[in-house]
């Protein structure tokens, strides 16, 4: 059920709360047309909404469908024409961008997440030469180790560690189970879903010969993680064997994703689950990647591009390019090749038949 800050109207029957559309419109700041006594109880899509739900329409391929909704309002792009709205019944809010509009929305409703409370819980483990801010909260079961820094408004929620000489930046959210390990660097705003490991030593060996067993390679770098970066449950951030394993600003990292030792990943960019980057590869800002994409060693991802889910970089792709496939390719490329290879064994057939006739001695010679 939708619930804002600003006046709301209780329902008797469920002791929901709900807001009436043109409080709704002030909160998003959009143009209402049509009845602003409606009360929106909830999100939901075009197709699927009953009365008393929210929607968007952000296209005309959206815009068709509303006629047909059961949905009380929508929020509406600008430049979107609608047809089949009734003003006297429903309501459309128009908005710069009914995306970004539901976002707001989103950020008014969402339910607070449990969480300790500010200061140290009595569980936890802190040495006595780690610094932690009087308004950070660290949860039950934690562990901060000594020369660790924790910044204004950061909560460990439980179970979490920080090892030595780590710095964990102002309002950073660290679920349980999280693991920074030493002297790595977390910026402002972050948010670590469980199970995390910042800092996990690097997969660095000398291969074994005759004369010598499978030898590693010491670790002795860190990680240094930007501002306002989101990184999924289970996902993995290697420490480089010398230097920094980076990730940028505003970066969004999704669930069982694995950044190599050396990594350098740019700002902006998302990366979607289970993508797997080898070491020393190179990503660079607003770049999109799609689900189980793998990077080789040592590959180089321009600016602002798009990776398609499954596809392998073997090398370089240069900026602003669209790939997919394996290895990736050139989007249209790829496509090509794949409408082609769909008729490769009837073209086949086609040669073996246009050969027998050309050639008596086809069969023998084969």
């Amino acid at each position: 059920m939708m619930t804002t800050d600003s006046e709301q109207s209780t329902s008797p029957e469920s002791g929901s709360v709900s807001i009436r559309a043109d409080e709704l419109a002030g909160l998003v700041e959009g143009r209402l047309v049509g009845n602003p006594e409606l009360i929106l109880t909830e999100l939901a899509s075009i197709e699927d909404g009953s009365p008393g739900s929210l929607t968007f329409i952000r296209s005309k391929n959206f815009a068709n469908l509303w006629s047909d909704s059961s949905c009380s309002a929508a929020l509406v792009t600008q430049g979107v024409d609608v047809p089949g709205h009734d003003p006297e019944t429903r309501a459309l809010i128009f908005v710069p961008d009914a995306d970004i509009a539901v976002i707001k929305i989103l950020e008014a409703i969402k339910p607070k997440p449990s969480a300790p409370g500010v200061g140290i819980h009595p569980s936890a483990t802190v040495h006595p030469d780690a610094q932690i801010h009087p308004e950070a909260s660290i949860g039950p079961g934690c562990v901060v180790c000594q020369g660790a820094a924790i910044a204004s408004g950061v909560v460990l929620v439980a179970n979490a560690y920080i090892g030595q000489d780590a710095q964990i930046g102002q309002d950073t959210i660290l679920h349980p189970g999280v693991v920074v390990g030493d002297r790595c660097v977390v910026g402002d705003r972050g948010l670590i879903f469980a199970n995390c490991v910042i800092g996990a030593d690097g997969f660095g060996f000398l291969t074994a010969t005759k004369d010598r067993p499978v030898t590693k390679v010491p670790q002795i770098g860190t990680v240094e993680i930007g501002d306002d970066v989101e990184i999924g449950a289970c996902s993995t951030i290697d420490r480089a064997k010398f230097g920094v394993t980076r990730v940028g600003h505003r970066t969004k990292v999704d669930n069982q994703v694995h950044i190599a030792h050396n990594c350098i990943v740019g700002n902006d960019v998302l990366l979607c689950g289970r993508t797997t980057l080898g070491g020393s590869s190179t990503i660079g800002d607003r770049t999109m990647i799609g689900g189980a994409v793998v990077l080789n060693d040592q590959a180089t991802v321009g600016e602002d591009v798009k990776i398609a889910g499954g596809a392998i970089v073997l090398d370089e792709i240069p900026r602003g390019e669209t790939v997919l496939g394996v290895p990736a390719m050139p989007a249209r490329t790829a496509l090509a090749n794949a409408a082609a290879s769909r008729n490769l064994a009837k073209f086949c057939r086609r040669v073996e038949k246009t050969l027998k006739k050309l050639d008596p001695d086809y069969n023998n010679s084969s």
